[in-house]
């Protein structure tokens, strides 16, 4: 049997076409998996004055982009992730608890005044991530439709107070 170069032609065609519907059949929900992407910025400033070098302003940005119910779903790792990322952080040690105040003790019937920790423990910064995030998560589940992308913004700056999340829906292709 001869095949000819009209033949060989159809019988690549056919192969190109098949392979590329096997290719480009979607698989069912289950299988597909979406991707959140964490997007880190920070800046920070030293101040040099006197002969010596100290840590001026600095803030961090944490970004979580992917579709909100994928979000949600991968809410655990998605806090882990920066608050661990947050904890190695060299400017960790320099965030204040903010609204310290002096306080008095008795010591052996004498009055003395005593300055509390300005900085924020390792333990009340992470929690203080933790309840922005876990809030804003949800926050954006409950106001975004399904299948929609969703973007969280985490700014963290000098003091707890300045830990701050807010998400902003994205739209989709064809919106």
């Amino acid at each position: 049997m001869t095949i000819t170069r009209m033949n060989l032609n159809a019988i690549i065609i056919a192969i190109v076409i098949a392979a590329t519907s096997i290719i480009t059949t979607t698989l069912p929900a289950a299988a597909q998996q979406s991707t959140v992407h964490i997007i880190k910025d920070g800046t920070n400033s030293y101040v040099i004055s006197g002969g010596s070098s100290s840590v001026g302003s600095f803030d961090t940005t944490y970004r979580v982009v992917g579709e909100r119910s994928t979000i949600r779903s991968e809410e655990n790792l998605i806090v882990s992730t920066i608050t661990h990322d947050f904890r190695t952080s060299p400017t960790i040690g320099y965030i204040t608890a903010g609204g310290a105040s002096t306080t008095d003790t008795a010591q052996d019937a004498t009055t003395t005044t005593t300055l509390p920790n300005p900085f924020a423990t390792p333990e009340q910064i992470t929690e203080r991530i933790t309840t922005e995030l876990r809030s804003v998560i949800s926050e954006a589940e409950r106001n975004t439709s399904q299948g929609q992308f969703a973007e969280i913004k985490c700014n963290f700056g000098n003091t707890l107070e300045d830990m701050r999340c807010h998400y902003v829906a994205l739209l989709q292709a064809g919106q």
